[in-house]
């Protein structure tokens, strides 16, 4: 079902069409120009806005004003017949205004059939995605870029299948690394047992190996480990995947923790073991995206000529380097030539034969979360239209070159159906964090992913001693730790630098998840004191005007384009914009609206008290908030 406010839009878009059409028929103006030239004004400026007849004005040689008034005199016996009741005309621009009345029962209406439907889409079609994230390597605690990361890719995947997709939400695990080895020789060679979460225990032997790397002979052990380790079936492969699953396991806390689930992990021993890889580098080299360099500096390498991909995006018209190396003269491959071959399973030109086998058997969302493996049944994973991928900014270039390499293959489904979601530099207010160095464990707070919520809990608790809020359980208290963690992240276009803030993460006033939150619990608690069943049906909606009850509809009507927008932009923060906004606007409809006891306007008004609090749960949802009734 379309929302009134994508029906209004479409309404006024018709009534500009026609008239120009019967007063204008010569006019050089298609229907992406009227659209292009509709917009939402300030209020009190009316509800929608048209600026075509400052560009019709310039092609016919009259004056906006004048073409205004032909138009508006052309669309006047169509106002009052559906959404749009009257339009102005303001020196040349059209000012549609709704009736107030029409408007508030469709949309009332639609929230009230649809419930936790309302706001979904369908431009989605089924169309399958897959989506990856976090992808960390199984030898360390997540650290708050890789939390970033994990959030990015939930609440995306959600917003997905809120328009419609089809979506798998996958995770890819690098087992075979040298940061794998590393972990493998200390967990062998330095000995001791986990005295702690075994992810952030192994994490910490991995800084002090890392440390140990600088002597030569501790560097040649771990190489050579490194090499026993991707010989399919060795004893050293063996003990690293077991290693990796215990700290996947780990991992797998953390997520869930936070609300986080997935449907499969991809293990890269497995991608490789399939000979995937080399199918992938063959279709390449006969697509003419790789060659094998004969001489020079790339000799017996296979390589992508970056000439190559030159027109297809400014990164290549200039580039710092000649080639790229696919697969190294010693026949190693490098990550773009895995990235490569993964993408074409993910895409469905390369078909993996996988087996697949349970590693969680019911995760908080009620789902199993599958793993590859050498044991198991195949599956129908992989195959989609789209490959969604959270990946650092950092990796912007190689990912570029990927989706590059599908057109240079003439594979232009693939190219296109490739998403980089990039994210910046995520750091605390308390300091900086670096994985490899070991400053990720912080000097007075370990800044993992773990430690971030522990903390979260406990301001939470502080909070509420401090105020008038309610958050006496555990449930309650877990819930608005994660939800102010969650928000905090992704109210941030995910390509800006984040800077984690506390004080922020928990304002209770405004700008945060808690402050959401909060206003779903007053809205339930209005609710909850009317004490009777909110109906639609036989609510008058003749006390609608222009008052701050009209604005709050007009926020909620909004919800299917915001969650659009925010699908076809990989963009969570809109969804966290959205929030704010119809918070706001309750916040306000509140102090200043008397619901209960408001004579023939409280069945309406504890309809849209009612509408308020669907929306802001399922939009809070969606970015994987749970609202809890009462704070």
């Amino acid at each position: 079902m379309e929302c009134t406010s994508k029906h209004a839009k479409a309404e006024f878009f018709e009534m500009l069409r026609s008239a120009i059409a019967a007063e204008f028929p010569d006019a050089k103006i298609d229907d992406s120009d009227i659209y292009g030239c509709m917009s939402v004004p300030k209020s009190e400026f009316g509800d929608l806005s048209s600026s075509i007849c400052i560009r019709m004005a310039k092609l016919r040689g009259v004056k906006p004003y004048d073409a205004a008034e032909s138009i508006i005199k052309r669309c006047a016996p169509l106002l009052g017949k559906g959404m749009i009741k009257e339009l102005a005309n303001a020196n040349g621009y059209i000012n549609a205004l709704f009736d107030e009345k029409k408007y508030a029962a469709e949309t009332i209406t639609s929230v009230m059939e649809l419930k936790s439907s309302y706001g979904s889409s369908g431009i989605g079609k089924g169309g399958r995605v897959m989506v990856e994230y976090p992808s960390v390597n199984p030898n360390k605690a997540w650290h708050i870029g890789h939390l970033l990361n994990a959030l990015i890719g939930d609440s995306m995947s959600n917003i997905l299948e809120a328009c419609g997709y089809s979506v798998e939400r996958e995770n890819y695990i690098d087992d075979l690394g040298i940061q794998i080895a590393e972990s493998l020789w200390g967990y062998l060679n330095i000995g001791g047992k986990p005295d702690k979460k075994f992810d952030t225990w192994l994490g910490e032997q991995y800084v002090k190996v890392n440390q140990m790397m600088e002597k030569q002979e501790v560097k040649a052990e771990i190489e050579a480990l490194m090499k026993s380790m991707e010989i399919s079936g060795s004893e050293e492969s063996k003990k690293a995947r077991k290693l990796a699953e215990e700290c996947v396991r780990a991992q797998c806390q953390t997520a869930a923790a936070y609300g986080i689930y997935q449907d499969v992990m991809m293990w890269e021993s497995d991608i490789l073991r399939t000979g995937m890889l080399q199918k992938a580098i063959d279709i390449a080299i006969q697509k003419g995206a790789a060659m094998k360099a004969a001489d020079g500096k790339y000799a017996g390498c296979i390589v992508v000529d970056l000439k190559k991909l030159k027109g297809m995006a400014k990164d290549f018209d200039n580039p710092n380097e000649e080639a790229k190396v696919l697969i190294r003269s010693n026949g190693t491959a490098t990550y773009l030539a895995k990235d490569l071959a993964f993408h074409m399973w993910k895409l469905g030109i390369l078909k993996g034969d996988f087996k697949y086998s349970v590693f969680t058997e019911k995760q908080g969302n009620g789902k199993p979360l599958y793993s590859t493996g050498e044991n198991g049944t195949q599956m129908e994973f992989g195959g989609a239209e789209s490959a969604v991928n959270v990946i650092g900014s950092e990796q912007r270039y190689q990912q570029l070159i990927l989706k590059s390499m599908f057109s240079l293959m003439g594979m232009d489904d693939a190219a296109h159906g490739l998403v980089h979601i990039a994210y910046g530099e995520v750091s605390l207010k308390e300091g900086a964090l670096s994985g490899r160095s070991g400053g990720w464990m912080g000097k007075e707070h370990t800044y993992t992913a773990d430690a971030i919520l522990d903390e979260a809990r406990k301001r939470v608790s502080e909070k509420a001693k401090e105020s008038r809020k309610k958050i006496d359980t555990e449930e309650v208290a877990a819930a608005v730790s994660v939800g102010a963690v969650r928000f905090e992240f992704l109210k941030t276009n995910p390509e800006k630098r984040v800077v984690f803030s506390w004080d922020d993460a928990l304002n209770f006033e405004g700008n945060s998840g808690p402050y959401c939150m909060y206003t779903y619990a007053r809205a339930c608690s209005i609710i909850e004191r009317y004490g009777k069943e909110v109906a639609v049906q036989g609510i008058d909606f003749g006390s609608v005007g222009r008052s701050q009850d009209f604005a709050l509809v007009k926020s909620i009507s909004r919800a299917q384009e915001v969650i659009e927008k925010a699908a076809l932009e990989h963009r969570s923060d809109i969804i966290a914009d959205y929030l704010i906004e119809l918070s706001s606007e309750f916040s306000k409809f509140y102090e200043s609206t008397k619901v209960i006891g408001s004579g023939s306007a409280e069945p309406f008004r504890i309809a849209l008290v009612a509408a308020a609090v669907q929306v802001l749960r399922n939009f809070m949802n969606s970015i994987g908030m749970n609202p809890v009734q009462k704070m």
